[in-house]
């Protein structure tokens, strides 16, 4: 490899790679998640109930014998919840008094997971607090393991700090109840599409699992009952989990009948995504990385925050924020017109705002530590160079990239399979192109308008 195309690869990772505040551990989401699916069995699709609380909302919107079309909305709200930890038992409804109880494989009462549950939740003032504080230390504590020789109740995923979805949930639960918050475990369903051995990743968060899976549902005095997922989430779910059923309550719904199957039987379509969720704060705990609501007002990073208008003033419908420091970049998604990035590391960044046909616009920012910063941004017209690359003989070049400078920093798009490349998003100017491959390069200029494209083609001897 040549000289220039290794460092034509170092200036795109320096985009690429994100920061090491992305490494933090619990990242903080605002906004709702709505996920529309159109789920079809040959044979009958099971029973889904309507089902909501205060993060979830899941409703079967039509039906026929065989599919259903589900509705499931995550919440991501600031948890409302003050209530004084620990809990005091008259603050306890009657009807959930029974999810503080012990169970068999929920040993809540036992007195090493009653002394654990103690020092986990040493200095907690609410009981979100004391909720958080237990569900980070089972995010620490435990490695995921599949293994069928790994018993899944909750002394058991004590013991042997392994355990898959059930021993998590079991666990989670009887450390709650032993901290004398009720807990319950929750039993649904994950889709995931067309095929079966399921890996998905939310806001940089990696599911381990697929098909039935177990995770836990939460009761707080002034919020009431409240979803998590001890692998993934605190006190919420994303809208990939569709519940199934609650122990101890029956759900409301239609048709029993049917099934869903853990195999090509059970088809997922996803008919509609609406996703507004926003990242608005990293805390240092769990050391794991995990996803959660606001507990409190409290800013522990960093925020950036504002509206991506057109020139008109309407709403960017989506677009990338990168917070460039260092010389590196962070991306994050926007959508209707409000872009959100926490920052880890105080320190001088420089925001910048793109999205699809408009150019972009960046202002620089000191941040520190804790603070809230907004800066609006209104995103003009861009103009899009694009053309071809062949060899000598006229054939495609199909590896290898064109770069550009905009400023002082250089970017640089890969070439596709047939040749072609595609540069959007720029400012009106005089742009320098050039195709890198190994030790040949070929450079060429063009003025760009806004709103305009042209046509930049190489060919490279």
């Amino acid at each position: 490899m040549g000289n220039k195309h290794f460092y034509a690869i170092i200036i795109l990772l320096v985009f690429i790679l994100p920061s090491s505040s992305a490494h933090a551990g619990l990242s903080v989401l605002e906004g709702e998640h709505t996920v529309v699916y159109d789920i079809v069995n040959p044979r009958g699709v099971a029973f889904i109930p309507n089902y909501s609380n205060d993060s979830f909302e899941q409703k079967v919107i039509s039906q026929d014998e065989f599919s259903k079309r589900v509705r499931v909305t995550a919440k991501m709200h600031p948890l409302k919840t003050r209530t004084p930890y620990p809990i005091a038992p008259g603050s306890i409804p009657a009807a959930v008094t029974p999810y503080l109880m012990p169970e068999k494989d929920r040993q809540s009462n036992d007195p090493s997971l009653m002394r654990l549950a103690r020092e986990i939740t040493q200095g907690s003032r609410h009981a979100g607090e004391a909720g958080n504080a237990i569900l980070s230390w089972i995010a620490d504590a435990l490695t995921f393991d599949t293994s069928i020789t790994v018993p899944s109740d909750a002394l058991s995923a004590l013991r042997y700090k392994r355990a898959y979805c059930v021993g998590y949930s079991n666990l989670a639960v009887a450390l709650l109840r032993a901290a004398g918050i009720p807990a319950r475990v929750a039993h649904g369903y994950l889709p995931p599409g067309y095929e079966w051995g399921f890996s998905k990743e939310y806001w940089g968060v990696k599911v381990n699992d697929g098909g039935f899976h177990a995770y836990l549902e939460i009761f707080y005095p002034e919020t009431g009952w409240v979803f998590s997922d001890a692998e993934h989430s605190h006190h919420f779910v994303d809208p990939f989990h569709i519940i199934l059923r609650l122990d101890g309550m029956d759900m409301p719904g239609a048709y029993a009948g049917g099934y869903l199957e853990v195999d090509k039987a059970t088809f997922y379509t996803i008919f509609q995504e609406e996703d507004k969720t926003v990242m608005v704060d990293e805390l240092p705990q769990p050391k794991a990385k995990r996803l959660g609501r606001r507990l409190y007002d409290r800013q522990h990073s960093a925020l950036v925050t504002g509206r991506v208008s057109d020139a008109a003033g309407a709403a960017v419908a989506k677009g990338t924020a990168v917070m460039w420091k260092d010389g590196r970049g962070t991306p994050t998604p926007f959508a209707d017109g409000r872009y959100a990035a926490a920052l880890a590391n105080p320190g001088k960044y420089r925001v910048e705002l793109k999205g699809p046909g408009f150019a972009k616009s960046s202002q620089e920012i000191q941040v520190e530590q804790g603070q809230v910063y907004r800066l609006n941004f209104t995103l003009r017209p861009g103009g899009v160079i694009r053309g071809k690359v062949v060899d000598a003989a006229g054939r495609p070049v199909q590896d290898g990239d064109v770069f550009y400078r905009d400023g002082n920093t250089s970017y640089g798009v890969s070439i596709n399979a047939d040749g072609t490349y595609r540069i959007e998003g720029l400012a009106p100017g005089q742009y320098s192109v050039k195709v890198l491959i190994g030790d040949k390069s070929v450079s060429r200029t063009g003025k760009v308008d806004a709103g305009k494209e042209i046509v930049l083609d190489f060919v490279l001897k």
